[in-house]
């Protein structure tokens, strides 16, 4: 029993040594007092941390009657006392982290007769590093296929994030202690370019170890974010100051692309779609799997005439391919027309021969070698006039035309004729060229798993653009 009351006596004892605050527990950093001094028409300087406590003492060794300065009247008021406190005998208090001038004065007499000192403390309250950590200390980032043109890739920038774990919240327009408060009392806004570290802030500076690596960083709500503006795959070590403590993080940054951004798949048929740059896992997906689907090593099958687009998501972002499921000949005829588009010289005096070509010659070039099909003209090429009038014939027109409505549901397949007209009341009257429509190039995919895309032309590429409701003919289906 009497060993019970011991104990009890023991825990009671040390709780009030606790409440009493004899004993500080070790949640929070222990404060430190400061005694610092000042010099007349100077400018002192001192940093400290939230809590901590001091004593600011005008130096007035130079008064020659010392016996007088008790007489003396002492004036001490600080810029901002939502950062620091301090009471005319200048004891302060370091309340919140940022910048705060305590302006320190001394008159003689009673009534500010007359002012014999003037000087101000710069103080900088900063907050205790010691449990202050990053999320990470290896970023890998990517830079995305933005658009293509002429086939050539435009990157994104690379964009990560690293999040600072701290009771204290460092943004751009202050500091935030327990999510409490917010204080607009020091723009910690950094946006620095070519790795020059910020050397007039005291709160966040980077630096790189690799010259070549062109950083826009940027700092908000304990929010590292790095984005990189040249599109050169990097690897550095970036070495971050936050309030004097400082963090190595190992940085990489790498090129995603896709093998394909177009596709003709004949039904039935299988294409590997390959990623190159991706060091994590790779999410395949189709946007219409009843015409194609793909399986998770990127192995698109065709299932249905049609077109669709297959994604494949690294993170949170996607790269696309525009596959179009036909049949094998029409396939051939759309290849054909896109190589005698791309590598053929046009003339329309040479027209018939090997090596040459206009618009309606490319398309009966086309399907008489590769499907048969020679638009009633058996021995020459005919002109954009009489392949319509064929299509038109033999009920090979779409109805309706062609519309940008049909292109954004993908309607419009490989193979398909784009009759122009100069008379759109009177169609047939004056049809001046024809076009074949050989499939759909991805661009890019949102961040909402939409895509980006464009119909292709044998030989006008991608951005090619047409009067709506202009024929359409599909000579095969």
């Amino acid at each position: 029993m009497n060993y019970i009351k011991n104990c009890h006596s023991k825990i009671f004892f040390l709780l009030f040594l606790i409440l009493t605050g004899v004993i500080l527990l070790p949640d929070k950093a222990i404060a430190t007092t400061h005694i610092l001094t000042v010099n007349n028409n100077e400018t002192g300087y001192s940093n400290v941390i939230v809590n901590d406590t001091g004593t600011i003492t005008p130096n007035l060794s130079y008064i020659e009657d010392q016996s007088a300065l008790s007489t003396y009247t002492y004036s001490f008021s600080s810029s901002d006392t939502d950062i620091v406190q301090i009471d005319n005998s200048g004891n302060f208090t370091a309340l919140r982290p940022g910048n705060a001038s305590i302006y320190v004065r001394v008159y003689t007499g009673d009534f500010y007769y007359y002012n014999i000192f003037s000087s101000t403390m710069c103080i900088t309250v900063g907050i205790d590093m010691n449990k202050v950590t990053l999320s990470t200390d290896n970023v890998h980032t990517y830079m995305f296929p933005e658009y293509y043109y002429n086939s050539k890739p435009y990157y994104t920038n690379s964009v990560a994030t690293i999040t600072i774990n701290s009771d204290y919240i460092i943004s751009d327009d202050g500091y935030d202690y327990d999510n409490d408060y917010d204080y607009n009392t020091y723009n910690n806004y950094n946006n620095v370019n070519n790795n020059q570290a910020n050397t007039t802030n005291d709160v966040f500076t980077y630096t790189c170890s690799n010259p070549n690596l062109n950083l826009d960083v940027q700092l908000y709500n304990n929010i590292i974010t790095l984005s990189q503006t040249n599109d050169e795959p990097c690897i550095s070590q970036i070495t971050f100051t936050i309030y004097g403590k400082q963090f190595l993080v190992n940085y990489q940054s790498s090129k995603l692309d896709i093998s394909k951004q177009s596709c003709l798949l004949v039904k039935g048929k299988k294409e590997k779609l390959e990623i190159t740059g991706a060091i994590e896992n790779i999410e395949w997906s189709s946007s219409n799997p009843t015409i194609a689907t793909v399986d998770s090593n990127g192995v698109v099958k065709g299932k249905k005439i049609g077109n669709a687009i297959i994604k494949a998501k690294i993170g949170d972002r996607y790269l696309g391919c525009a596959v179009s499921v036909t049949k094998a000949k029409i396939k051939k005829v759309a290849e054909r027309a896109t190589y005698i588009g791309t590598h053929w010289k046009y003339s329309q005096e040479k027209r018939i021969q090997k090596g040459y070509y206009d618009c309606s010659a490319l398309v009966w070039k086309a399907y008489k070698e590769k499907a048969r099909l020679n638009f009633g003209s058996p021995g020459y090429p005919g002109v954009a006039l009489s392949e319509a009038i064929w299509c038109k014939n033999h009920n090979k027109m779409i109805k309706g035309g062609l519309t940008y409505k049909k292109i954004d549901k993908m309607q419009v397949n490989p193979g398909d004729l784009l009759f122009k007209s100069s008379d759109m009341k009177k169609k047939y009257a004056d049809i001046y060229h024809v076009e074949m429509f050989t499939g759909y190039f991805c661009h890019s995919v949102n961040s909402d798993g939409s895509a980006n895309y464009s119909p292709m032309w044998a030989a006008r590429g991608t951005y090619y653009s047409f009067e709506e409701g202009s024929l359409l003919g599909r000579p095969m289906k």
